[in-house]
């Protein structure tokens, strides 16, 4: 792992997936502490509910609808851990490296940037660990390896900051066989390359067919879409469809979100079913 990612391996940390390491790093670092985690939303909801078990003190800034960092907003919370999805879900969008160089040297604790979806987008924030000892940068093999099951993620950082980390994390949380097979499909990185390179070019395609059927959207880096639907049919309405049809699609009904979908990027067989689909559904 550590060959794959260029960096010498006390400087890596393994979990349970990357929300086991989400969770070690709010248990070590903000629980009980008088200062906020702090994230600007929408974003993946599971920031909010590790610091609610901790119990820590969640606050969220609104990324507002072009979805900018809300940099200044973010510094000023004077937050234990801040974190910044990128790729960001549900909006697929990235947050420039040159931001989150800002961010690193303005917060007073720990910056985790959440790279889950990284591997569909064309760069990455990893340099930044070497760069500044407050920032963690996490990953997932459930993503861009197709490994959702194995429950397989890490964290890359500072051995300093690790060192905090390690005093929570359970000693035994990865198996063997998810300690070979993970090995394997991090070694094999043309193959990974290749099949994020398919999203990539299915995700392009279904963005125009989703266009010219009415949709809005923004370039996202993630495998999937988030479409706002033709005003002439609701959101829930068009998700409610699908799902009968057994299409599933993600419907997030809040501020900011309730006119969208967030679409998953399918094979080229699966978009068409899906297209096929909300072209019924949009007749009048």
């Amino acid at each position: 792992m550590s060959d794959v990612l260029g960096v010498p391996a006390s400087w890596v940390i393994v979990g349970n997936g990357s929300d086991d390491m989400l969770n070690v790093l709010v248990r070590a670092c903000a629980e009980g502490s008088d200062r906020p985690i702090v994230y600007p939303m929408p974003t993946y909801v599971l920031y909010r509910t590790l610091a609610e078990i901790q119990p820590a003190n969640p606050l969220e800034i609104s990324y507002g609808e072009t979805f900018e960092l809300p940099l200044d907003d973010l510094v000023a919370a004077q937050a234990a851990i801040t974190f910044i999805a990128s790729p960001n879900s549900p909006s697929g969008h990235v947050v420039p490296i040159e931001q989150l160089r800002e961010l690193a040297s303005r917060v007073p604790g720990i910056l985790a940037i959440d790279e889950a979806y990284v591997d569909f987008a064309e760069n990455s924030a990893l340099p930044l660990v070497q760069e500044f000892e407050n920032v963690i940068v996490l990953r997932t093999l459930s993503k861009g390896y197709s490994l959702a099951g194995l429950r397989m993620g890490f964290g890359v950082a500072n051995p300093q900051l690790l060192a905090g980390l390690f005093k929570v994390k359970d000693s035994y949380n990865i198996d063997a066989i998810a300690i070979q097979v993970g090995t394997a499909a991090m070694r094999d990185q043309a193959y990974k390359n290749e099949c994020a390179a398919k999203v990539k070019g299915d995700r392009a395609q279904l963005m125009i067919d989703l266009k010219q059927l009415g949709f809005e959207m923004c370039p996202s880096h993630g495998n999937f879409l988030l479409a706002t639907v033709p005003a002439s049919s609701p959101a829930e309405s068009l998700y409610l469809g699908l799902k009968e049809r057994g299409i599933l699609v993600r419907y997030f009904n809040q501020l900011g979100l309730a006119d969208k979908l967030r679409i998953t990027v399918g094979t080229p067989e699966q978009n068409q079913i899906l297209l096929e689909a909300v072209m019924s559904l949009l007749q009048p």
